[in-house]
């Protein structure tokens, strides 16, 4: 008999995995009928154009700090700062310097997760220290040099 809290985890995982799937289908749709307009349009300037032979570009995904520039950021914030600060708070404090805002919860969800990531690091080479936790979240201060 299978046990319950792997059917329950299977099930969650499905239904993740099922949302994920609509939202990557609405994305293409909106991106197909852009493409639609755009082939319209051109055609409107130049009917001669075969459409076909244009190619498809690959796009590659840029993240959201380029290399090192988290860690910068995170260490100019926390030196500047006259307190400690919570991860919560320091995700939103990058996220206005790179003048990012979020149209849905999974979008602010991934940059936390890469600020948590560059935390983590700068937390393991003794940069920074976590002075506590607050409903979950860290709470970050620069390192005192001893």
């Amino acid at each position: 008999m299978a046990e319950s809290h792997v059917v329950s985890a299977l099930v969650k995982k499905r239904s993740e995995l099922a949302g994920e799937i609509e939202h990557y289908e609405k994305i293409i749709k909106e991106c197909r009928e852009n493409l639609t307009s755009i082939d319209k349009t051109i055609h409107i300037f130049d009917d001669s154009i075969d459409l076909r032979n244009i190619k498809s570009r690959k796009v590659i995904k840029k993240g959201y700090f380029s290399n090192g520039e988290a860690t910068k950021l995170i260490l100019d914030i926390l030196r500047t700062s006259a307190n400690p600060i919570k991860t919560s708070d320091l995700v939103d404090i990058l996220a206005d310097k790179k003048s990012l805002s979020f149209s849905n919860n999974k979008e602010r969800y991934s940059f936390s997760k890469n600020v948590s990531v560059a935390l983590n690091n700068i937390w393991k080479r003794g940069l920074i220290e976590q002075i506590a936790k607050e409903s979950g979240t860290a709470i970050w201060d620069i390192a005192k040099i001893t």
